[in-house]
């Protein structure tokens, strides 16, 4: 299973419409995890073209949460969130300040806020912020792909097109 992973993608409508293409085309993944900040409801039906299952947590700067949750269909949330995805413990966070502190039972720490991508391993447990899709703050678009079956995860830049 591939898990595509966005965060703090802030209503750059631009780049939600290419990260879609991406993630339906070239990078094919199973399922997306946005990690807050959304922002506006109608972002979210840029979401809704993705061909595969998709849900994600709020974040500081989502405005019209019942917008967002109706038009997503519910599957927005307040963070944390714990799902297990093949066999996989994954929780998800927007603001990252405990993540340090999660038991290493869970497989995946995903989070967002800081706009800056980060990949970092505790024992088997991955911690994953997939940087700032919009690319405010730091200028750089980013996002990543989680691969359960081969143990894989990567950091991509939107400009690559990877």
């Amino acid at each position: 299973m591939r898990i595509g992973v966005i965060s703090d993608s802030h209503d750059n409508l631009e780049h939600l419409n290419k990260i879609i293409d991406i993630f339906n085309g070239k990078q094919k993944v199973d399922l997306v995890i946005h990690c807050g900040d959304v922002c506006s409801p109608f972002a979210v039906n840029i979401l809704n073209r993705l061909n595969c299952e998709y849900f994600g947590v709020f974040g500081n700067n989502d405005g019209e949460i019942l917008g967002i949750q109706k038009l997503s269909n519910w599957r927005f949330s307040k963070p944390p969130i714990l799902k297990t995805i093949n066999n996989k413990k994954i929780i998800i966070f927007h603001e990252g300040n405990i993540v340090e502190f999660i038991d290493e039972s869970i497989d995946y720490v995903l989070f967002g806020h800081t706009h800056t991508p980060m990949l970092k391993f505790k024992g088997e447990q991955t911690i994953l912020n997939p940087g700032s899709l919009s690319g405010y703050v730091t200028k750089n678009s980013t996002y990543a792909i989680i691969d359960l079956l081969e143990n894989k995860t990567e950091i991509l830049t939107l400009e690559s097109g990877e």
